[in-house]
């Protein structure tokens, strides 16, 4: 990936700021009609449909979000950013309330004409779910429900060797 230098804010800083508002609607304007947005909290949205409901509920069982750009890299249709985020878990969620977590990732931002149309991120998924106060029997069918990484099983005849 060439790096490019830009005067005007990033995809990435764009959308840190449009977030840390908690307006739904400046953070929906970051991103094209067709996107589909991979979170590991919450599952993939498609559209500003799906981007409505995932937003309306992080910012209902999260408060005080702060979410920083670290280091950000920009190629021509891709945008990755480093960042740290900080938020307080909300009374709709009993068993974190008033926890307040901070980790670091990284997004990657496929954009076309200035805007994302594709979101993924990266980072400790399980260590995340566990300092919200999910028991590990619910982190467990969690991770299990949307793995990030594929396994094959060798075959049955194979371990008999």
């Amino acid at each position: 990936m060439s790096i490019m230098t830009t005067a005007s804010p990033t995809i990435a800083h764009r959308f840190a700021a449009a977030f840390n508002t908690r307006d739904v609607e400046q953070v929906i304007d970051v991103f094209t009609p067709d996107v589909t947005y991979h979170d590991l909290f919450y599952g993939t949205f498609s559209g500003h449909t799906g981007l409505r409901e995932l937003f309306g509920r992080m910012y209902a069982e999260g408060i005080n979000h702060q979410w920083t750009m670290r280091a950000v890299a920009v190629s021509e249709c891709r945008t990755i950013g480093e960042w740290h985020f900080e938020f307080t878990v909300s009374d709709q969620v009993p068993h974190g309330a008033g926890r307040t977590l901070r980790f670091g990732g990284v997004s990657v931002f496929e954009t076309r004409e200035g805007r994302c149309h594709s979101y993924r991120e990266y980072f400790d998924r399980t260590a995340a779910l566990f300092a919200v106060g999910i028991t590990p029997d619910s982190v467990s069918r969690i991770v299990r429900r949307r793995s990030s990484v594929q396994a094959t099983l060798p075959k049955s005849d194979t371990l008999s060797r």
